[in-house]
């Protein structure tokens, strides 16, 4: 089976939260909002809210930075939908249809989606299968635009960069996030630049790392002092965030990490795992580690690019 083909198969497990991040960002009420401009298209208020209203019975707690979420979700959808369709690359037909195949044969084999059809799931989600299969096109063609640049210099020196990637280690990690998704001008960076360093400097002075996550940090996980539980080194998180947790010592809180998601501060306090690994034994895991890296680090240089402007929701 094509490699690209295959690593779409293996997670249809999130089916259901694959559909759910992919709506429309064209359609829209007269008079609509607009919050943000990704290279001259629009995104408007009403696919956030659209969104939002399905996440009714969330934790209030966990819904104040859920616009921010939804709308790095749609921006980062845009980009890889206008990156295709500059470089015209594009799925065969028979190639998303594997996919969603994939994904039938996951519903049905799953007694928790109750006999649901994956139009029931994508309806529900306020999408269509025509939309979803444009996405799994765009998803697809991706991945082949990057396999088509791999060979066995490009994965061995990827292979020797991230050998921690490859070896079954994980660790655990607590952090202090500063948001900047929703960050309108210059100022307002720089202000959220001053505050994690701030807080950087208090936690070297002696403070509570668990006690400024609660007071300061913008993710769910401040309830537990920041603490994220383990991970492995890739498939969890975000390449930069991954990239310095995994270099720091039990103990050890990194300097301030960006991500698209904002500044971090990381504390690691377990590890545990791993071992001896050859290039040989994990070829195929190397090329889609390395193809994920590709993949990860054009959509983070696309939505820093000078095309993308942040209206937000004032």
């Amino acid at each position: 089976m094509n490699t690209v083909i295959k690593a779409l198969i293996v997670p249809t497990m999130s089916i259901l939260a694959l559909s759910l991040a992919f709506t429309s960002m064209v359609l829209h009420a007269q008079g609509d909002r607009v919050v943000a401009i990704v290279n001259g298209e629009k995104v408007y208020n009403n696919a956030i809210e659209k969104r939002l209203k399905r996440l009714k019975g969330t934790d209030p707690s966990q819904m104040s930075g859920a616009r921010d979420i939804i709308l790095n979700e749609i921006l980062t959808d845009i980009v890889v939908n206008q990156f295709v369709e500059k470089e015209g690359i594009r799925a065969k037909d028979e190639e998303v249809e594997i996919v969603i195949n994939g994904m039938r044969k996951t519903l049905r084999d799953n007694p928790r989606y109750n006999g649901k059809t994956l139009e029931d799931i994508l309806s529900a989600g306020g999408t269509s299968i025509e939309e979803f299969k444009k996405k799994i096109n765009n998803t697809v063609a991706l991945r082949k635009y990057f396999t088509q640049k791999v060979n066995y210099d490009v994965l061995i020196e990827h292979f020797n960069e991230n050998k921690d990637a490859f070896t079954g280690e994980e660790v655990r990690a607590s952090h202090i996030l500063i948001d900047t998704q929703s960050l309108k001008s210059k100022k307002d960076y720089a202000a959220a630049f001053g505050r994690v360093h701030k807080i950087k400097k208090q936690l070297d002075d002696g403070a509570d790392f668990a006690e400024l996550a609660k007071t300061n940090s913008a993710c769910p996980s401040a309830q537990k002092g920041g603490d994220l539980g383990f991970f492995t080194r890739s498939g969890m998180m975000t390449e930069p965030f991954a990239a310095a947790a995994f270099k720091l010592k039990v103990g050890e809180i990194s300097e301030p990490v960006q991500t698209e998601f904002g500044f971090h501060i990381i504390k690691l306090t377990d590890r545990k795992g791993g071992g001896k690994v050859v290039f040989e034994d994990v070829k195929d895991q190397v090329e889609e580690h390395y193809i994920d890296h590709q993949i990860e680090n054009l959509i983070r240089t696309q939505l820093s690019g000078d095309g993308i402007e942040i209206k937000g929701f004032d």
